[in-house]
């Protein structure tokens, strides 16, 4: 059986592999697609309060709050994503 060994955290970019930066970009991008998740939640059960009450501003501007941050994270998320894919980034957010 042979042994693969892998440059450490501190190796150069330059001196690692593509499929290496490439997987280790995916397994930074755990806990911002979490993230994402969780405001895809937020948001529609907002929306689904929002549409049944017809006696607030505040359930629509927490709704509305939420629709806007979670564009704003999938823009950043999509952004992150590149710059991992293609080596400019690394680590976790």
């Amino acid at each position: 059986m042979s042994v693969i060994e892998f440059p450490g955290p501190g190796t150069p970019p330059e001196d690692r592999s593509d499929d290496e930066i490439q997987a280790q970009a995916f397994r930074d991008l755990e806990g911002d697609v979490c993230d994402l998740e969780r405001m895809g939640h937020i948001a529609r059960e907002l929306m689904m309060e929002c549409s049944a009450r017809e006696d607030g501003l505040r359930p629509l501007e927490l709704a509305t709050f939420a629709v806007w941050q979670l564009a704003k994270m999938t823009q950043e998320f999509r952004e992150s994503y590149y710059k991992r894919y293609d080596g400019e980034k690394q680590g976790a957010s």
